[in-house]
């Protein structure tokens, strides 16, 4: 069965033909993109995200010359997109990567830091398994999103959100004062 994008004269590209554009022009849209990003290893992810939306394509696009700037404009936003959220999760990172700063040694950073462990120990109990274990295998035995989404059988997209979620609950956790269960 071939998926057809109508226009409103009755013209209409198959889906073939537009994977076929989409395939011709792919280069010129991860330079678009690796422009905007700095990484080809990125452009390359979101092209391909490209690609994956044409079965759900619902603009009427009747030529060449349509796709391709229907292309090049989704490119252009998925790349807008993904700065604006690469933006917000470096900044609840830095935020929260204060956490697990390190105090310099006096008597009194001891025993506060002391304190910040047991706060951290307890939020920590509180998190689900898999959002603790993303946590902990990113902080302390220092794997990449990728490598703990591959050992936990997970997307990187989730591993991400569990972090996020561990450290958003552990840094509201230590803002709270310290109460002994």
């Amino acid at each position: 069965m071939k998926i057809k994008f109508h226009s409103n004269d009755g013209a209409a590209l198959s889906a073939d033909r537009l994977i076929d554009i989409y395939l011709d022009i792919r280069p010129r849209l991860e330079r678009v993109i690796g422009k905007r990003l700095g990484s080809t290893t990125q452009a390359a992810d979101l092209a391909q995200e490209i690609f994956l939306r044409i079965p759900s394509i619902k603009v009427p696009l009747n030529s060449r010359a349509d796709a391709e700037r229907y292309f090049i404009r989704i490119a252009m936003n998925a790349s807008l997109d993904h700065v604006k959220v690469e933006k917000r999760r470096s900044a609840i990172l830095d935020a929260s990567a204060s956490i697990f700063s390190y105090a310099p040694p006096t008597p009194e950073a001891e025993c506060l830091a002391k304190d910040d462990i047991r706060l951290v120990e307890a939020a920590l109990r509180e998190l689900p398994p898999k959002c603790r274990d993303v946590l902990l295998l990113s902080r302390i035995e220092g794997l990449s999103h990728d490598e703990i989404a591959n050992r936990l059988g997970v997307s990187r997209s989730l591993v991400e959100k569990y972090a996020v979620r561990a450290l958003l609950h552990c840094r509201q956790r230590l803002k709270q004062p310290f109460a002994e269960n």
